[in-house]
């Protein structure tokens, strides 16, 4: 059993995003985050703020976030970052996704999947891989299956017991896919200092 930090709940960041008009959802967030480490980037406490930041699109001035004077949800961000990197480092496989809870209607969960899967390949994209980085046909196929999956949510399944099984199984597939991303791609060392 890990000991790792569980990651924040999908609820939670999103009621700490909402107020501060972010754009993006808190998955498409993670996935965002959880591709730039698979791609083998790392980040300084205010690297990671800013580019968080820069995605939800908040407005920020000199006090800070507006919308956070406590700083609540900056504290949620960086957060974010050590539990996601300490999950993908984590030998007994605790890495999560963060979705809506199991509560939520199916259709939810799904677009959350689909914008989960968008967050990392742009993180991925955007991660600064060797130009002339070799792909294994595992890692290959794993991102040809996620910019499939990140159209999930388009279609209008009705919600039924095989619809659920099937979300949960292509969360998981998502889930080992992400992690033979990191092994390939994200054990980069780095000589920047990384968020504590």
């Amino acid at each position: 059993m890990s000991n790792i930090e569980p990651l924040i709940s999908y609820e939670e960041m999103n009621h700490l995003m909402v107020p501060l008009g972010a754009l993006n959802s808190p998955s498409e967030l993670h996935g965002m985050l959880c591709g730039k480490l698979c791609g083998g980037a790392r980040l300084s406490a205010d690297e990671w703020m800013e580019e968080s930041l820069t995605f939800l699109d908040v407005i920020t001035n000199e006090q800070g976030v507006v919308g956070d004077p406590e700083g609540r949800g900056q504290q949620a961000l960086a957060r974010l970052y050590t539990v996601a990197l300490s999950q993908l480092e984590d030998s007994d496989y605790s890495f999560d996704l963060m979705l809506p809870n199991d509560e939520a209607e199916l259709d939810l969960r799904t677009s959350a999947l689909g914008e989960w899967c968008h967050g990392f390949l742009s993180g991925f994209g955007s991660a600064g891989l060797a130009a002339d980085a070799k792909f294994s046909e595992d890692a290959a196929d794993a991102l040809r299956d996620l910019a499939a999956i990140v159209s999930i949510g388009d279609g209008s399944d009705e919600e039924d017991e095989d619809s659920e099984a099937n979300l949960v199984e292509i969360v998981e597939y998502v889930r080992m896919a992400v992690l033979t991303l990191f092994v390939d791609f994200g054990q980069v060392k780095s000589d920047k200092p990384v968020v504590h």
